[in-house]
């Protein structure tokens, strides 16, 4: 959404040898938030994060 500021915020944390990603994204008001989802920014953040994982996988 253009003109619209969000701050993300991303959490590595290792365990056993797997590395977990936390995310976290803070919005100015709810309405922007409610906006976002209503976009389809859900699924297409699943859709990145399934793509990084099957990139990954490769580097192993």
């Amino acid at each position: 959404m253009p003109g619209q500021v969000a701050v993300e915020t991303l959490v590595f944390t290792e365990q056993g040898g797997r590395t977990t990603i936390t995310s976290s994204t803070r919005f100015d008001t709810t309405a922007q938030r409610d906006g976002m989802i209503d976009s389809g920014m859900a699924q297409g953040a699943a859709e990145s994060y399934a793509a990084l994982d099957r990139y990954l996988t490769t580097l192993r």
